[in-house]
């Protein structure tokens, strides 16, 4: 089945049956970049952290360094 979910402040995860593509996942939730300052408000469900690692492909559109 084809479909579409989203997550955190900018996460699309597209499945054609299973996760296909995945676009700028972003895990602050564990591990907030800039010294705490690109936490997220809610924790990523698990199910939707599961797809994104699961995803065939991953799209960032920007590439941030981590600290």
């Amino acid at each position: 089945m084809l479909g579409v979910s989203t997550t955190g402040n900018a996460t699309l995860i597209a499945y054609d049956d299973k996760p296909i593509l995945a676009t700028d996942p972003w895990f602050g939730d564990e591990n907030p970049a800039y010294f705490g300052s690109w936490g997220l408000s809610h924790r990523i469900p698990p199910d939707c952290k599961r797809d994104i690692l699961a995803a065939k492909y991953i799209w960032f559109r920007t590439a941030i360094p981590i600290t």
